[in-house]
C-alpha cells in the first residue's frame, strides 16, 4: 500500500513539473512575440502602437457601424416624383437613423466619374489627421503628371506650388482633376498607382459595395472596364465619412471662392486669382445642402452625391444616369424635400397625442 501511494505521488509530481515547464515556455514565446511584433500585440488583445510620424490615431481601421435599414424603403420610381424614372440608380438615406427612404439599384456598380474624388479627399483628410509631417498648410510642388491632366482643372503649372488645403479646396469646390492628381502624387511619393491601391484598400475597409478605382480623379478609362465604378450605397457611406471633417463640409458648401495665383512671367506683378465656382448647383439653391460631389462622363451620365442638413437631421442623396445636370439637380432637390417630409410624417405617426383634445367646431 505504501509503495502504491509513493508511486502515485511521484507521478503527480512529474505531471506538475511538466505543466510548469510547458507554461513557462509558452509564456516566454508569447512575450517575445508581443515585444517585437505590433501585429501580435493586436492579436493578443494589446494596443497597437502608433506608427512613427503618426499623430496617434489610425483612422483606416475597419469601422463597425449599423448597416443601412431598407425595411421601409420605397424601391424603384417614386409616384410623387415622376423624374425618379430618369435615374439609373440612387439612394436617399436618413443619416441619423440610417434608414433608407428611397432606393433604386442601390447596390449596383455604375460609373461614378468625379464622385471618385470623395475617396481621394477622404484619404488626404485622414492623412492630415494622423501624420505629424502633414497639415493643410503643407506646401505641395506641382508635378508634370498633374499639369498635363485634362478635363475640369485649374490649369496647374509645374513652376507653382500650393498648400494641401488649397488643393483640397479646389477638389471640393470645382472638382479639379489636376489638383486631385497632385494630391495623389504627393501622398504616394510620386507613385499614383500605389495611391489608387490605397483607395481600393480603403473601400474594402469601409465595405463599399461594388467599388473599384482605377484612378484618383474619375476621368473615363480607355474602355468601360477601366472606368471607376461604385454603387449609390457606397457613395452615401463615403459621404458620411467626409462629413466628419469640418474643412470638407466647409469647402463642399462654398458657393464661390478664389485661389491666389503667382504671375509666373513677372513675379513682381500681381495676377488675377482663379475663380472657384461650385460645380454643385444645389449649394445655395436647395435648403440645407452642404456637399458633397458632382460628376459627369458620357458613360455615367450626370450624377451627384448630395449631403443635406435641416433641423439637425442629416440626409445623403445619390443619383446617377441623368442626361443633363439640370434634370439631375431638379430631381435631387425634389427627392430631399420628399425625404424630409416623409421623415417628419413618420415621427408624427409614433408620437403620443392628448386624446382628450377635440377640434373646435
Amino acid at each position: 500500500m505504501k509503495k502504491f501511494i509513493i508511486t502515485i505521488l511521484i507521478v503527480g509530481i512529474v505531471i506538475a513539473a511538466h505543466f510548469v515547464i510547458l507554461k513557462y515556455l509558452v509564456f516566454n514565446k508569447n512575450s517575445g512575440k508581443n515585444s517585437s511584433n505590433p501585429e501580435n500585440q493586436a492579436a493578443d488583445g494589446g494596443d497597437i502602437p502608433a506608427p512613427a510620424g503618426s499623430k496617434g490615431e489610425n483612422t483606416t481601421q475597419k469601422e463597425e457601424k449599423i448597416p443601412f435599414n431598407y425595411a421601409n424603403s420605397v424601391f424603384g420610381n417614386i409616384p410623387d416624383i415622376p423624374d425618379s424614372s430618369k435615374a439609373s440608380a440612387g439612394i436617399l438615406v436618413d443619416m441619423n437613423s440610417r434608414e433608407v427612404l428611397w432606393a433604386k439599384n442601390p447596390g449596383k456598380g455604375v460609373p461614378i466619374a468625379s464622385m471618385t474624388k470623395m475617396m481621394t479627399a477622404l484619404l488626404a483628410f485622414e492623412d492630415i489627421k494622423t501624420r505629424e509631417d502633414l497639415d493643410i498648410s503643407t506646401p505641395v510642388q506641382v508635378t508634370q503628371t498633374a499639369m498635363e491632366l485634362g478635363g475640369s482643372q485649374i490649369s496647374l503649372d509645374i513652376r507653382e506650388s500650393f498648400t494641401m488645403g488649397e488643393l483640397l479646396k479646389t477638389v471640393m469646390i470645382v472638382s479639379a482633376n489636376d489638383s486631385a492628381q497632385l494630391i495623389a502624387d504627393f501622398l504616394s511619393g510620386g507613385d499614383s498607382f500605389a495611391f489608387v491601391q490605397r483607395m481600393n484598400r480603403r473601400a474594402k475597409d469601409l465595405e463599399l459595395p461594388m467599388t473599384m478605382f482605377f484612378n484618383c480623379h474619375g476621368l473615363p478609362g480607355y474602355t468601360p472596364a477601366e472606368d471607376n465604378i461604385s454603387s449609390p450605397e457606397a457613395m452615401a457611406i463615403l459621404a458620411e465619412e467626409l462629413l466628419q471633417y469640418p474643412e470638407a463640409v466647409q469647402w463642399a458648401s462654398t458657393k464661390l471662392d478664389f485661389l491666389p495665383r503667382k504671375n509666373l512671367k513677372n513675379p513682381n506683378a500681381p495676377k488675377e486669382p482663379t475663380m472657384l465656382r461650385n460645380h454643385n448647383k444645389l449649394v445655395g439653391s436647395c435648403p440645407g445642402v452642404n456637399g458633397m460631389k458632382t460628376g459627369y462622363i458620357k458613360r455615367s451620365g450626370f450624377c451627384v452625391t448630395a449631403t443635406c442638413e435641416r433641423g439637425g437631421k442629416k440626409m445623403a442623396a445619390v443619383a446617377t444616369g441623368f442626361k443633363t445636370a439640370k434634370e439631375r439637380d431638379a430631381f435631387v432637390a425634389k427627392l430631399l424635400d420628399w425625404g424630409y417630409k416623409k421623415a417628419a410624417l413618420e415621427v408624427l405617426a409614433v408620437e403620443d397625442f392628448d386624446t382628450s383634445y377635440t377640434l373646435p367646431k
